[in-house]
């Protein structure tokens, strides 16, 4: 019986890009209050965090109405971590000031890390309304575009980041701004632009953003890792790899980085050091799907099949209506006997996608191993239709025919899928042969 090998692919999720910014005090502020503001706004850039909040407190106590510091004061509880404090502040400033694109903005980054991507993208539609030419609320707003699969409309919005980057508000500080240097709008921009490109398969587009995006920024550690990928499919192994050192010499906590040079050491046949990669990147990210993913692979290649069917259980939690967790999850019960189980995740996975013809094929082994070989045949016969040129089909399907005594049918079936892969060929004698071998024993 053969069972389609798992498929494994790399996916490094784009960054939302953050960026502090807030506008100078109202001209109608008393001067101290102005004053404390100023001093807070350097604090922040010192990373003096508890005492620029002190001096927006002192500074809103003198004069509560002022936008700016609301904000401010909210922007940096967002960088201590206190996000309800944040969230009030920035909601304030916008009550105050319901034009205060920078407030909307920094709050819709928070939705969006709290997972409330409806609110984020009403507050990132909302900052682009009032200012046309912020090159970070295009980034983030694409982020979640391509999230929910809308990859034109993200690649429009990556197209206005990159556009209006240079000029965006947050960029242009007259020392009244909160301005993060270390993460430059085009830079994100062009990684995030690559991502796409790469996902729509052109990689040679993807691979001058992600370069370009390093350009921008020689410590964006994300655009290594995405940029080794692109590498990677154009056989560029080395280059690959002197991309990924780079991306963990600059962050040893990126787990995509870990993942995707395990994956290059799969494909060099160090499965050991592959799966040490993997267990990094899961330990880093434990909702790393592709992690889970490939380590489940690798597992189920050394016969550690419930080790697999663990990790695909979370990958599975994380990604449901990911076709390839129920097909590898599938793969890894047949391969323990569980039939039944596996029949079920194969039918899953074609739910999911009714055109991949191959879960039809695993699914009809399971079913013929289960003794129900009249369905499973079906399951051959639709695969067949959905790819007449499916080798993996004709095999299966001729040892179903071989089963019913249907020995003209079955030879024709395995010479087609020779004719289709000739590669194949051992593999279908080693089939064959214990196929004929079982019914020999069921005859005798």
């Amino acid at each position: 019986m053969v069972s389609h090998r798992i498929i494994m692919t790399v996916f490094a999720p784009a960054a939302i890009a953050l960026a502090f910014a807030a506008s100078a005090a109202e001209a109608q502020s008393p001067r101290a209050a102005e004053d404390h503001h100023k001093r807070g706004l350097a604090l922040v850039q010192q990373g003096e965090l508890d005492r620029a909040i002190a001096e927006f407190d002192n500074a809103l106590e003198l004069n509560p109405r002022l936008a700016d510091v609301w904000c401010n004061r909210g922007i940096a509880y967002n960088s201590k971590g206190d996000l309800d404090h944040a969230m009030a502040d920035l909601s304030r400033a916008i009550a105050l000031d319901p034009r205060h694109s920078i407030a909307h903005y920094t709050r819709g980054v928070i939705f969006k890390s709290r997972g409330e991507s409806d609110r984020a993208m009403a507050d990132f539609n909302r900052a682009i309304e009032i200012n046309r030419r912020f090159g970070e609320a295009y980034t983030n707003r694409g982020k979640i575009r391509y999230d929910r699969g809308d990859m034109d409309g993200a690649l429009a919005d990556y197209d206005k980041a990159i556009k209006y980057g240079a000029e965006s508000l947050a960029r242009i500080s007259s020392g009244s701004y909160l301005v993060s240097a270390s993460n430059p709008i085009l830079a994100m921009a062009y990684n995030n632009r690559g991502v796409v490109y790469r996902d729509k398969g052109d990689m040679k587009r993807a691979l001058a953003d992600f370069s370009r995006a390093i350009e921008a920024d020689p410590r964006l550690a994300r655009a290594y890792s995405n940029r080794s990928t692109v590498l990677l499919h154009g056989r560029d192994a080395r280059g690959a790899v002197a991309d990924l050192d780079r991306a963990l010499m600059l962050d040893l906590q990126l787990s995509e980085a870990w993942n995707n040079r395990g994956l290059i050491r799969l494909g060099a046949g160090d499965t050991d050091a592959a799966l040490a990669d993997f267990d990094r990147a899961i330990e880093i990210d434990p909702r790393s799907f592709e992690a889970r993913l490939n380590r489940g692979s690798v597992s189920h290649d050394k016969g550690r099949f419930e080790e697999a069917i663990a990790d695909y259980d979370q990958a599975i939690g994380l990604a449901p209506h990911d076709k390839r967790a129920w097909f590898n999850r599938g793969n890894s019960r047949f391969s323990k006997g569980d039939y039944s189980g596996a029949a079920a995740d194969f039918t899953r996975a074609i739910e999911l996608d009714p055109r991949h013809a191959i879960s039809y094929v695993n699914r009809g082994n399971a079913r013929r191993a289960s003794g129900d070989l009249a369905v499973a045949m079906n399951d051959y016969n639709q695969a067949l239709i959905i790819d007449p040129r499916c080798a993996l089909a004709f095999l299966n399907r001729g040892i179903g025919y071989l089963q019913e005594g249907r020995e003209a049918e079955a030879q024709r079936d395995f010479n087609q899928c020779l004719k289709i892969d000739p590669t194949l060929r051992l593999e279908l004698e080693a089939v064959v042969e214990e196929a004929r071998r079982r019914l020999r024993g069921v005859g005798g």
